[in-house]
């Protein structure tokens, strides 16, 4: 900004200068009586000179500067957003329309992000000086009710053609579902489903479609640019009209005599600077950048007064539980903004070294039990408690700490080996011994060794270098990261669909030797599967938002209920005719 206001004021001193110089000329060459000295003249043209060279060299120091101000406000508004954002230990923040709506605007949702803002405040307030002091010039030089005149009407230009923009930019923004039908395709064909689009032919019509909603999201914007067409020129023209009539005037005094050549050449740029310093679109960019700086600044306010967190200290050894057990007393839920319980009076308890199998159909809940378990959510009515103390008044984080769980749609990380195991237990990432013994018992050391930079290879094909793995094999590496969470001090296991990727057979045992391994914490195994479930130390059948049954593999098939129907059922798959029943 102080460069900026430094080119503005040089720029003024060189319009003087250069009058005073182009004036001065006359009288020095001819030698008038009461002419300015050649020795004077030639210090006026000196320090025309070094002002010229100054402001000459000012845009490069200016673009280095501007640079570094992009660089540090892109990072201080990347963590200004996503701080507020990762701070709480629960996520009913990010399911809150109007937390959501403030982090739009912060992100510059609605018009402009923050740093186009700031990159664009340096040059308005260059603006407003070149106004200013280019106005003093006319008045002092010439007249002050011309300068009068300029400055209102570059005033009204600005304030006029920021006001189109702004409507064209809320018409444009007010498109969200075109843009977003056009960027859903765009993302579909430039990496989400390349496979598909050319096994079913639909590159032609996918480039169509996206051109389609593409056009259809600027179509009103193109309707309101041509509206705003003839005021926009209108004004325009009035405005010229009134730098014109202001130069006119002075041209019609120099001719008469009334002022003087330096004046008139200090003047005629003078009147320019003012007509060209219009900036409706730096006005529109400052003003939508203020309001996403104010929505920034509002954040962590509105998350910690609709989301207060609770259970961030407590007098209770977290590192050391569960010791007894786990339970959930009474527990209902619903997902913020719903009104339908998906967990309805819910008790289970969790016992701790103890492998407790949860199964059921799609949508009964389980891994919402799981989220419940983590401290992701509150329970909407009733309490989890861990060993007697409700989950509420624990350290949250530090519980969460002692939970390990891999989950259906478990984090593929595009980074190393060695990165996606050990954010398991990040504290611990120099563990090596650790690592290598995960790697063995999840059974990824051979996957290593078959990779081009073993454990520093990337996995991600897009990066030079980097691999992709089969799904399997991601599953394996899910898992060691659970593992070595366990080996760094976790107390929970949760196996939500551990190794769904996996074969039958491969799953089952992959399931019974992780029980083996974890045998010290309490595990939690979800899995359609019944052949991996079946060696659980109890099962559960969660059906309806509750706990319909609860036993061993062989108490709930001879209590011959949902687990049994649903075991048969899914035995039959596999094998037909009387065995089925045995399987």
């Amino acid at each position: 900004m102080g460069l900026a206001v430094l080119g503005s004021l040089l720029g003024i001193a060189v319009t003087l200068l250069t009058g005073r110089v182009v004036g001065a000329v006359p009288g020095v060459v001819d030698g008038r009586p009461g002419a300015m000295s050649v020795g004077a003249f030639g210090w006026l043209l000196g320090a025309l000179l070094v002002v010229f060279v100054l402001d000459s060299m000012r845009p490069a120091v200016f673009q280095v500067a501007t640079l570094i101000m992009d660089a540090g406000a892109g990072r201080a508004i990347g963590t200004g957003i996503t701080a507020p954002l990762l701070d709480p230990r629960r996520i009913h923040h990010l399911e809150d329309s109007e937390v959501l709506d403030v982090q739009d605007r912060a992100k510059g949702k609605g018009g402009f992000h923050l740093s186009q803002g700031l990159a664009h405040l340096p040059w308005l307030l260059a603006s407003r000086v070149t106004v200013v002091g280019s106005a003093v010039l006319v008045g002092v030089m010439f007249s002050w009710w011309v300068a009068a005149l300029l400055v209102g009407s570059t005033a009204l230009m600005e304030w006029y053609f920021g006001r189109l923009i702004a409507s064209e930019i809320d018409v444009w923004w007010g498109n969200t579902e075109e843009q977003r039908r056009a960027g859903y395709l765009f993302d579909l064909g430039m990496r989400d489903a390349p496979k598909e689009l050319r096994v079913f032919g639909l590159h032609d019509w996918l480039v169509k479609r996206y051109v389609d909603d593409w056009t259809a999201g600027f179509r009103t914007v193109w309707a309101r640019r041509r509206r705003n067409t003839k005021g926009l020129a209108a004004t325009g023209a009035a405005h010229l009209l009134v730098n014109g009539f202001a130069i006119l005037l002075v041209g019609r005094a120099a001719l008469r005599g009334d002022v003087a050549l330096t004046e008139v050449a200090t003047t005629v740029p003078a009147v320019l600077a003012i007509g060209q310093s219009s900036n409706g679109f730096g006005v529109v960019q400052v003003r939508r950048g203020l309001s996403a700086l104010r929505a920034m600044q509002q954040l962590p306010e509105i998350i910690a007064e609709r989301h207060p967190e609770l259970g961030t200290s407590s007098a209770h050894r977290v590192e050391t539980m569960p010791a007894r057990e786990i339970r959930f007393e009474k527990v209902t839920f619903r997902y913020p903004g719903s009104d339908v319980d998906v967990l309805r009076d819910l008790d289970l308890t969790i016992h701790a070294h103890e492998a407790l199998a949860l199964v059921g159909v799609n949508g009964a809940g389980k891994s919402t039990l799981v989220k419940l378990l983590g401290g992701a959510y509150q329970p909407t009515s009733g309490r989890i408690t861990v060993d007697g103390v409700d989950l509420a008044d624990l350290d949250l984080g530090a519980w969460q700490r002692r939970v390990a769980a891999i989950v259906q749609d478990f984090l593929r990380f595009p980074l190393s080996v060695t990165d996606n195991v050990v954010f398991g237990a990040v504290e611990r990432a120099d563990d090596a011994a650790t690592l290598a013994r995960v790697a063995r018992e999840s059974g990824i050391d051979d996957v290593v060794r078959r990779l081009p930079k073993g454990w520093d290879t990337v996995l991600d094909k897009s990066f030079a270098g980097g691999v992709d793995l089969s799904g399997g094999e991601w599953q394996r590496v899910a898992l060691a990261r659970a593992l070595f969470a366990v080996h760094a001090g976790a107390g929970v296991l949760v196996l939500d669909e551990p190794a769904a990727a996996l074969d039958v057979r491969a799953e089952a045992e992959l399931v019974e030797r992780y029980l083996e391994l974890t045998s010290g914490v309490a595990s939690l195994i979800i899995s359609h599967r019944f052949s991996v479930v079946r060696n659980a130390n109890r099962i559960c059948v969660l059906a309806d938002g509750r706990i319909a049954e609860d036993g061993t593999h062989e108490e709930l098939l001879a209590a011959n209920g949902l687990y049994a129907g649903m075991f048969r059922l899914q035995a039959e798959r596999y094998v037909t005719g009387p065995e089925a029943v045995d399987a």
